[in-house]
């Protein structure tokens, strides 16, 4: 994460823009509500970092604690546990663990998938490969983050559909940070891997994009989304709808000025801004298409990861009914 004084430095200008932006207060506020949440260190969370340091959770009522963790499945594991209230997940992932019994609500979509390259998610090869598109892959080692995620089962779609199914790729787990160089030393033939190490991959000459999985699959489909358990939003509804009404802002605000949005992703994730300045910058909405939400639905049914076929309207809570795109 970036120092300290080059977080007040960003925020000096951020703060104050978002602040000015915003309808005026009230002359008597509601009490503070506390609320918990868990954030990964992504550039996609960067609206829930602004919303905690421009003031927008505590304009709208809330006392929130930003709780870092390394992963989205360490976050739901701790939120099952009671130790966060609010957790960001991939929906596909989260569709899993509603369906194994996890108590989940969605509260409010925070990011999707572009329509159309470059966008966060790419499988790239050693530009001295000679492979030039997935079907080129046959016969050869594909590295991913871990098995059964969205991501995964977005590549091994695109894999099936360039007719790659079964056993004629091998498929390796091995951590986004550690793909470059595994690539580079050819311990693998390809990596699928997301920002900000693909941007790093491509911008050091390690990488050449053969596809754009989420967009090649799923065009928009949503990557994240927060949610919260059912026993608490029973009991904390005010803190619930405070929460998806400053997300809201936050992603507008966000969405508003592209070179603001870069800034507040190199606050809060500490990344070179060389490196921001080159990434596609994910594209944040609350805007829910539940067309798309059931597509990826029946991806991971497809896919085998869901055991039974679910409707997108399981999903789309009453939080949600107003964020439906029209």
């Amino acid at each position: 994460m970036g120092n300290v004084a080059t977080m007040k430095s960003a925020f000096a200008i951020i703060a104050p823009a978002l602040l000015a932006s915003a309808v005026p207060a009230r002359a008597q506020q509601p009490a503070p509500l506390p609320l918990r949440v868990a954030v990964l260190k992504q550039a996609g969370l960067a609206d829930v970092f602004v919303a905690k340091q421009a003031g927008v959770f505590e304009r709208n009522g809330l006392a929130v604690e930003l709780v870092e963790f390394r992963t989205g499945n360490e976050a739901i594991a701790a939120q099952q546990g009671g130790q966060v209230d609010v957790v960001i997940a991939i929906p596909g992932s989260a569709m899993m663990a509603m369906e194994s019994g996890f108590d989940l609500v969605l509260l409010s979509q925070n990011e999707t998938a572009k329509t159309q390259g470059p966008d966060l998610g790419s499988v790239q090869v050693r530009p001295d490969s000679g492979i030039d598109d997935l079907k080129g892959l046959a016969g050869k080692t594909i590295a991913v983050s871990g098995f059964h995620s969205q991501w995964t089962v977005a590549v091994q779609t695109l894999l099936r559909r360039a007719g790659l199914d079964g056993d004629r790729t091998q498929i390796v787990e091995t951590p986004f940070p550690a793909m470059a160089q595994a690539l580079k030393n050819k311990q693998i033939d390809a990596a699928a891997v997301i920002d900000p190490f693909a941007t790093q991959m491509r911008e050091s000459g390690v990488g050449k994009v053969i596809s754009w999985s989420y967009v090649e699959t799923i065009p928009g489909q949503p990557v994240g989304a927060w949610y919260a358990r059912a026993g608490f939003v029973q009991k904390n509804r005010a803190a619930a709808e405070r929460f998806v009404k400053s997300i809201h802002e936050a992603i507008d605000f966000m969405n508003a000025d592209e070179a603001r949005a870069r800034e507040s992703v190199a606050a809060f994730t500490g990344l070179d801004r060389a490196i921001i300045a080159k990434m596609p910058l994910n594209r944040l909405s609350w805007k829910v298409e539940p067309a798309l939400w059931q597509r990826v639905a029946d991806m991971m049914r497809e896919n085998g990861e869901l055991r039974s076929a679910h409707a997108a309207e399981e999903y789309m809570s009453e939080f949600v009914q107003a964020s439906i795109a029209k």
